[in-house]
């Protein structure tokens, strides 16, 4: 399970940051069709909103399982360690809760995505809306991941990941 898990934190990284180049390119020629040409390009706009959704959608599962996600380090560490154990195995639970809880809404939008159609970019809005399914599922999933590793954590070890 710990390989299948990095492999998949390997993948969600590598398309962040295929999309967040993408991004960076709508980003940069919508900038210059705004200063050098009459009509600047209608898809860089939208473009790069999509872009962003899913930045948010595939970054926020892998966060939360690196610790990258806001959270109150000031009250957890005037905790003593059982108590904090606690909290972080009930954050963690009710994170994976509510992404999963988030699951059959995010379905309904996306399919409902089926039935339009993006104006700029010409595709079927489900693509755009999967971003909002994306976003629940690895929540919920990573949410999990990390209530398990608190679960089975030796005490006094280090959760986040090494590269931090």
């Amino acid at each position: 399970m710990p390989i299948a898990m990095k492999k998949l934190e390997q993948l969600i990284k590598a398309a962040i940051f295929v999309v967040f180049a993408f991004m960076i390119v709508a980003v940069m020629v919508q900038v210059f069709g705004r200063t050098f040409m009459a009509q600047p390009p209608l898809w860089t706009e939208e473009g790069s909103r999509v872009a962003l959704l899913y930045i948010v959608g595939l970054g926020v599962g892998a966060s939360v399982l690196t610790g990258d996600l806001v959270n109150v380090d000031l009250a957890l560490m005037l905790m003593p360690k059982s108590v904090r154990r606690f909290c972080e195995l009930v954050s963690a639970a009710l994170v994976s809760l509510f992404g999963f809880f988030l699951v059959p809404g995010a379905w309904e939008f996306t399919v409902s995505g089926a039935m339009q159609t993006s104006p700029t970019l010409e595709t079927p809005m489900q693509y755009i809306f999967g971003a909002m399914l994306l976003f629940a599922l690895l929540l919920g999933v990573f949410g999990l991941v990390k209530f398990i590793q608190i679960l089975v954590a030796v005490p006094g070890q280090e959760l986040t990941s090494p590269t931090h």
